[in-house]
């Protein structure tokens, strides 16, 4: 797979990124990694789909392949970690309706869910190609620009996208414990990748990049094996991501609004696995917690 990356010329105001495209950081909880430690965001939700942000470290049980953690490193409610956001946007002809749309409100969910000298974002455009639109940057007025100046036309290579993103975001080097995420703008419909959605998985996973997809088709009801609808979930919650249904261009505010509010309102916890040996083997995982309360979390990982 080969994507293009696009830098536009830097004005002035661009933001104080080094060469290695790590943020100064800021004044928040410092968690220092450990050797061989796994990083776990969770959401957590009840039965109205409320957030819940009141639980402790002894509320999870975490099993990471059947086995319970030799040990719990950090609990921090909240998550309030720098954030490492990847918009990825469709520009394929199937998205025209609702695209003018989408720049819009892309560009104002950046704006307000971005904290100065803490979050950093890059914008990647796909429609048979990939692009990197705007490399990582908090500077909200050169991502308004990058979505912007985005164009239609060519096919939908989705899962090439995703995984592009996900090596982006993998290639900012953090001074501290970072959150990545991947929010993907599209109608579901892959037609031109050279990755199957299996490997577009495994990518974010190998990277912690949870992909949360804005579902803009029409048919966001179609719950068929081999439908759209059905691979963007199995995308997200496999990911640790969700999946937020904007079938009309009004639906979008009310997408974006939700994922700004749970990316606020997670859990992060570090643990170090009984089988702690960093050898690429995936490891599956799987986290319960109070009766009638939802756990979101990614499905697995591959240790390093």
């Amino acid at each position: 797979m080969t994507y293009v990356a696009v830098t536009p010329a830097a004005p002035q105001t661009q933001a104080r990124i080094s060469d290695s495209n790590s943020l100064e950081p800021a004044s928040v909880v410092t968690i220092h990694k450990q050797v061989q430690e796994v990083d776990l965001l969770l959401t957590v939700t009840d039965r109205r789909n409320r957030f819940v942000r009141d639980l402790t470290s002894s509320d999870f049980v975490i099993r990471d392949n059947g086995e319970l953690p030799k040990q719990i490193t950090y609990f921090q409610s909240r998550a309030d970690l720098p954030l490492r956001i990847a918009v990825v946007i469709d520009t394929s002809y199937s998205v025209e309706q609702s695209f003018s749309f989408e720049q819009k409100t892309a560009a104002m969910f950046l704006k307000q869910v971005l904290r100065p000298n803490l979050d950093l974002a890059l914008i990647i455009t796909f429609n048979s190609q990939v692009q990197v639109a705007q490399p990582a940057t908090n500077d909200t007025e050169l991502l308004s620009r990058g979505i912007h100046g985005l164009r239609l036309g060519g096919r939908t290579a989705i899962y090439d996208a995703v995984s592009a993103a996900s090596m982006e975001l993998e290639r900012i080097n953090d001074v501290q414990l970072s959150r990545r995420v991947i929010v993907l703008i599209t109608d579901g419909e892959d037609n031109d990748s050279h990755v199957d959605i299996n490997q577009a998985i495994e990518t974010a996973q190998r990277n912690a990049s949870p992909v949360y997809v804005i579902f803009t088709s029409e048919f966001a009801d179609s719950s068929g094996a081999d439908s759209p609808y059905a691979a963007m979930k199995a995308l997200s919650e496999t990911t640790g991501g969700n999946l937020l249904h904007a079938s009309f261009p009004s639906d979008l505010n009310h997408a974006f609004s939700n994922i700004q509010k749970e990316l606020r309102s997670q859990y992060a916890i570090g643990y170090t696995p009984v089988d702690a040996v960093p050898d690429g083997s995936f490891h599956s995982l799987s986290v319960v917690g109070p009766k009638n309360l939802r756990i979101h979390c990614r499905k697995g990982y591959f240790a390093k």
